[in-house]
């Protein structure tokens, strides 16, 4: 791939496992961002997320709250007025840490969830002569935010297919509460496939989420028993379906 001499790359990074996956340079990037997601029950109203500058030139970033769906599998991303950031802005210095507050301004839930996302983004810096080939590397982090009445839980129910050459595993969550999946896998008579060791995403309430898979697919075929198996926040995934043509 070719770059202009002059060139910015964005990487969104939505998770530890996520950031993880990226190379030393991203890894090495001045921005940090602790934690990696919020978890309010109910009447719980504000948290914080702390920044680090680990570099030596000043960072910028702009902060946003957005309300947070899926629709038809995909995550869709709304201009949140319930829940804010606070500052909206900053400017870190290097080797400083500095503090974002975030506020539930809406009355506390009485029943269920509602999800956010926290969208932390680092802007380039203004009036900085660059060598004639470089490359600014920036990032964004998306933070899942959880506003959660005590008494709410996941409840997922399972759907899996073979298209083709490719596994589909289908969950569909009938509970109140998120579900948040890593290592899912089906495991059959004929052997196990993955679908990734490490975050597989989350399922909101009410939502469906599509994970599509072609290595070893063809060791699961219809009308098979299988066992569809998962790690959760709290609980573990472990439920036996029939495989759909």
């Amino acid at each position: 791939m070719i770059f202009p001499r002059s060139a910015k790359l964005f990487f969104a990074i939505g998770s530890f496992a996520s950031l993880l996956a990226f190379n030393e340079t991203a890894l090495a990037a001045p921005l940090q961002v602790s934690p990696i997601s919020v978890d309010l029950t109910a009447p719980g109203q504000t948290s914080t997320v702390n920044l680090r500058n680990e570099g030596d030139r000043p960072v910028n970033v702009q902060v946003r709250v957005f309300s947070w769906t899926q629709v038809n599998g995909e995550d869709k991303l709304m201009p949140s007025r319930d829940v804010v950031a606070s500052p909206p802005a900053a400017t870190l210095q290097p080797g400083t840490t500095y503090t974002i507050r975030i506020a539930r301004i809406a009355p506390p839930l009485k029943a269920g969830e509602e999800t956010y996302r926290l969208l932390i983004d680092q802007l380039p810096e203004v009036n900085l002569r660059r060598p004639g080939a470089s490359v600014d590397m920036l990032l964004r982090y998306s933070i899942p935010v959880f506003f959660t009445e005590r008494s709410a839980g996941a409840d997922l129910q399972w759907n899996i297919s073979r298209s083709g050459k490719t596994l589909i595993a289908e969950a569909t969550n009938i509970g109140n509460r998120h579900a948040k999946l890593a290592g899912l896998a089906v495991v059959s008579k004929a052997g196990t496939v993955s679908f990734g060791e490490g975050l597989n995403g989350y399922v909101l309430p009410g939502s469906t989420r599509r994970w599509v898979v072609s290595t070893g697919a063809e060791r699961i075929q219809p009308g098979a028993s299988v066992n569809v198996t998962a790690k959760g926040d709290d609980y573990a995934v472990n439920q036996t379906v029939v495989v759909k043509p």
